[in-house]
């Protein structure tokens, strides 16, 4: 059963609509909805979840008899609950917090300490996740695998014993050649070097980088730079995208942002721009490994947001389809710097960039 129809969201006051689950403390009765009180990942399907507030754990913290009555709560609520007696004691007098924000800070510490040795996956072009996920497990038969789960763009996370295990785990998997494993730290920084001429040798474009401005005592830096992509630019000039070490990103920093070229200096840019799926316009994969399109749905258009490629767009009207679908003003196009979900994406890839500096 709910709340009573009399009783209202110690948070909100409001009254218990059924859409939520319900808290209650077990001492003093009084409770919320979980959603005030940021308690959502409760695993109960109950629509009332049993609870003790730190008021009342303050006052029955001695009280032998009633842990029992604790523990009938989820792992990751008893120990909240405990850490609020016995580290958080008199926390919510002293910072002014009520008892949900206490808890809701000690449930991120624990999650924060059971994520450390995590290991993202993904497979190189198309492949189921489940079958990616046993082929995973075959490779790493040796190694203890702690937990799994899908992501929502088709990858595997695992967690591991320790950092070793983790970085052997990576080991292997790159030996392997068709899987990617990440450790989910901060990514490598994308430069773009612009104007280059055409007549640059771009084969030995990294090697001139190198030796032009004094690089070469960075340890294994012909390893460290690698040429991503390369644009036309004005002037018959061409434009590459760099992605390098963040040491070697500091260093090119520390040179004012410029690069000698054997014609001349170019200026470089720190490049953020996202992956995005020219089939369903979403970000972080490309086409070739769009769900959507090996289900079979219609392509959208990134400049008028029609069921079409935008490649053979005719029409004059630009239109977000992501900015459509969330109902916000979409006068323009998907990738525009004026799409605020564009720029948000832009500005997740520019924060999580290990610069160097």
């Amino acid at each position: 059963m709910g709340s009573p129809v009399d009783e209202l969201c110690l948070v909100c006051h409001e009254r218990d609509d059924g859409k939520v689950k319900w808290l209650r403390c077990l001492k003093c009765k009084l409770g919320g909805h979980s959603t005030c009180m940021r308690m959502t990942g409760l695993k109960s399907n109950a629509s009332e979840v049993n609870w003790v507030c730190d008021p009342c754990a303050l006052v029955i913290k001695s009280e032998v008899h009633l842990r029992e009555e604790i523990n009938v709560m989820t792992d990751g609520v008893t120990l909240a609950v405990e850490e609020a007696v016995s580290a958080q004691s008199g926390q919510v007098e002293k910072d002014g917090m009520n008892w949900a924000e206490v808890v809701s800070r000690c449930r991120k510490r624990k999650r924060t300490q059971k994520n450390k040795n995590l290991l993202i996956i993904k497979a190189k072009g198309s492949k189921k996740a489940v079958d990616m996920k046993k082929e995973v497990e075959e490779l790493l038969s040796d190694v203890q695998i702690m937990d799994s789960k899908f992501t929502n763009k088709g990858n595997i996370v695992i967690n591991l014993e320790s950092e070793e295990k983790r970085n052997a785990a990576q080991n292997k998997l790159h030996e392997v050649g068709n899987l990617i494993a990440s450790n989910g730290k901060r990514w490598d920084p994308k430069i773009m070097v612009c104007n280059v001429a055409r007549n640059e040798d771009k084969e030995s474009l990294i090697e001139e980088i190198i030796v032009r401005n004094n690089l070469e005592s960075i340890d294994g830096v012909i390893n460290k730079i690698k040429i991503v992509s390369e644009r036309p630019a004005a002037g018959g000039t061409v434009h590459y995208v760099l992605k390098c070490d963040p040491e070697v990103r500091a260093r090119i920093h520390g040179m004012n942002d410029k690069l000698k070229l054997k014609w001349g200096v170019h200026q470089v840019y720190d490049h953020y721009f996202p992956l995005l799926c020219y089939h369903c316009l979403k970000f972080g994969h490309k086409s070739d490994s769009c769900q959507c399109k090996v289900k079979g749905h219609a392509p959208h258009c990134y400049k008028c947001a029609g069921q079409h490629e935008g490649r053979s767009c005719q029409s004059d009207v630009r239109k977000c389809f992501n900015c459509a679908a969330s109902k916000r003003q979409s006068e323009h196009s998907v990738s525009s710097l004026s799409c605020p979900i564009f720029t948000s994406e832009v500005n997740r890839i520019r924060l999580n960039t290990n610069h160097g500096f």
